[in-house]
């Protein structure tokens, strides 16, 4: 494709899912290096951007639409989004956000002059060519590359991408000093996830901090401030002396928080943000899914560097305990 210099996607989500789209950003960032690309997303994403500001140039607030769960449709909001972007003038819009029974429609809307992204089956399109067939069995990273394909764009590898700044390292660093962490000293647990139904219960992430702390490792538990309960209450049931970041160096960023997971030996946490970051950064991971959670679909691509603990197995503490034990010593098999 020809002329191609304002691209437009649309992936109004959260951390976890926005990180799952990037193998397909930077394909498409290789092929159009010259492409000023907007992301079209959840309003205050701005840092998103600003943090992968080698792929995206600026966002575009997304006001909602009917019949997405992600945030409350904004009637006024939507029409002056759509005027906007077909101000915009649009050479390339990307559909990244679901099967496309809602947001097609949407793309459509915004009169690029070329529209692709995904279709469940029976789901309309502008150009079924660019819009490939996708199914709910598929990992997330693929199913995003297909677009890539469709665009007869070169893939450029799955791996994920977090990157952090000089600033968020050095308040990592105050952190560790606060709390004498020692790199590569420490495992961090995150029982914490957006939706309560993908939250493993404190007694189980106790259990298993407090038989990885009889074998000697410092367990630090880690949360956003307003996850302050969560990481209490795991410490509270721990026999063992925990770190509870959130009481004992108070709000960190995402950032900060990324920086501490990568200096850890391990992290073990529910399906979330996190664990993407924990992905992007090379460190070994122990991810417990829900009956809420899709593994097919969600879990870390490297089966080596990443354990994943289903529904069915996850009541097994000692079963937990030692998939973690065994991914303390893998750091020679981060790709």
């Amino acid at each position: 494709m020809d002329n191609i210099n304002k691209i437009a996607i649309l992936r109004a989500l959260q951390l976890g899912d926005m990180l799952c789209m990037i193998p397909a950003v930077r394909a498409i960032k290789k092929a159009y290096p010259q492409a000023e690309i907007t992301l079209l997303g959840l309003p205050g994403k701005e840092n998103f951007v600003q943090r992968f500001n080698h792929y995206f140039s600026r966002l575009l607030p997304f006001p909602g639409w009917p019949g997405l769960p992600e945030q409350e449709a904004d009637p006024a909001g939507i029409a002056r989004f759509l005027l906007d972007a077909q101000q915009e003038q649009f050479d390339l819009v990307l559909q990244m956000q679901g099967s496309g029974a809602h947001t097609n429609d949407c793309c459509f809307l915004l009169n690029g002059r070329i529209t692709a992204g995904l279709r469940a089956a029976g789901v309309w399109a502008p150009n079924e060519t660019l819009f490939p067939l996708m199914t709910e069995s598929e990992h997330e990273i693929l199913r995003l590359l297909k677009i890539v394909h469709a665009l007869d764009i070169p893939i450029d590898g799955t791996a994920l991408e977090f990157p952090i700044h000089a600033e968020e390292y050095a308040g990592a660093g105050m952190i560790m000093e606060l709390l004498n962490l020692q790199a590569g000293n420490y495992i961090c647990l995150h029982p914490g996830a957006r939706d309560p139904r993908r939250r493993w219960s404190a007694a189980h992430f106790a259990a298993v901090g407090d038989a990885l702390a009889a074998m000697g490792h410092t367990i630090v538990v880690t949360g956003a401030a307003e996850e302050a309960a969560l990481t209490q209450a795991v410490t509270a049931q721990m026999q063992y002396p925990a770190i509870d970041l959130v009481a004992q160096a108070g709000q960190t960023t995402i950032g900060e928080m990324a920086a501490l997971i990568q200096s850890s030996q391990l992290l073990l946490s529910n399906d979330t943000g996190v664990s993407h970051i924990a992905a992007a950064l090379c460190i070994p991971s122990v991810i417990i899914f829900s009956d809420y959670s899709d593994p097919g679909r969600w879990a870390p691509l490297n089966d080596q560097l990443h354990t994943v603990v289903t529904a069915a197995q996850a009541n097994n503490l000692a079963y937990v305990a030692d998939k973690c034990v065994g991914k303390i010593n893998v750091n020679s098999l981060k790709v």
